[in-house]
This record gives C-alpha cells, structure tokens and sequence, in this order.
C-alpha cells in the first residue's frame, strides 16, 4: 500500500508523515509545528522552507492522502465484476486505506470546516475528485450492460457526505471502520438505481 508512515523518503513527505503522525495521536487543534519538527527529526527552518504555517502543511496532507485514497480504491475495484461485486470492492476498499488513517480521517471531516475559506477550497477540491471517481466507476461497459447509468453529480456528492459521516461515527465510537461496509454498500446500490419518476 504506502503512503509513508516508514516510506518518506523526501524533507517534505517526513514533515507530511509527522504531521499525519501528531494528529493521529493529538488532532489538528492540539498539533503545534514544534510537534511535527520533533517527530520529523528536523527543525523550525527547514518547516519553514516547505510550508507556509501549519494549517498550509496539514491542507498539502489532505490532499496527498486524499489522492492515495482515491488512487487505491480504483485499483480495488475489477471492472469486469458484477454490479455488486464492484460496489463492494470500492466500499471495502475506501474502509480499508481510511482504517490506516482514523484521526486524520476525523480531522478531515470534523476540524477542517471549521478553518475558514481556504479549508472550504481544500475541502471542494476533495469532492470534485471523489465526484469525478464515483463518476467513473459507475460508467464502465459491465454496469452499462447491466443497466446501470453512471451515478449524477448530485447524488454522487450526496454519497460522499453520507459515507464521510458514517466514517466519522465509527471513528468516534473506537468502531472498526469494516462496520460501515454493509450500510455503505447499501447506500451506494440505492443511489445507484433509476431516478424516482
């Protein structure tokens, strides 16, 4: 899998991996730069040279992560499967890389918006992305032929608000997060069905 926690190699991705480190134990609030310097056996300076304060280098960690996400539940999913082998592979997939992740995944959903503005531009820019990957995995031949449509935009986003809660309650209840699998799952065959006439 990857995405750090050992793997960084580069001064940037060990200051990103000390910051997803402090706010898996501490959160987002309670991180200072201090902390992740510490972590990252690095100093104040070199901080400094990569990120404009913290919240710019916990905003560039979101992003990455985000992008990893993505990118490993698009590799978990076999096109050729059926409807619901697909849907099952993504949500088991999306539970697995977010079970690596729990304090940043509840950052994410429960201290980002309080950031202001530039949180509301990271967090967009998210749900365009998971958008555009909802978009694409429910428009392969397999679903086509199965009578299928590719999911719409707005249903799309109501799925990721949906499953980002579920996430979160699990998170704060010390639930493993393979317990949302089967109501995820469910929720995506919902949305995936026709439109109400």
């Amino acid at each position: 899998m990857e995405l750090w926690p050992n793997g960084a190699t580069s001064t940037r991705e060990r200051l990103l991996a000390a910051m997803l480190e402090c706010i898996t134990e501490s959160g987002y609030r309670e991180t200072t730069i201090a902390d992740v310097v510490r972590v990252a056996q690095t100093s104040r300076r070199t901080f400094y040279q990569e990120f404009a304060d913290k919240q710019d280098c916990f905003f560039e960690l979101l992003r990455e992560t985000n992008r990893f996400m993505i990118a490993r539940i698009a590799e978990g999913v076999d096109p050729e499967g059926s409807p619901e082998a697909q849907v099952r592979q993504a949500v088991t997939a999306y539970a697995t890389t977010s079970d690596r992740y729990p304090g940043l995944m509840l950052s994410w959903i429960r201290e980002l918006p309080a950031l202001g503005g530039a949180a509301a531009q990271v967090k967009n820019e998210a749900m365009d992305d998971w958008v555009d990957l909802f978009v694409g995995l429910t428009s392969t031949p397999t679903l086509a032929a199965a009578g299928v449509k590719p999911i719409s935009r707005q249903r799309a986003v109501f799925l990721w608000g949906g499953v980002r809660e579920l996430t979160a309650s699990a998170v704060e209840s010390g639930s493993p997060l393979s317990d949302i699998i089967e109501p995820a799952t469910a929720a995506c065959f919902a949305l995936m069905g026709p439109a109400p006439s």
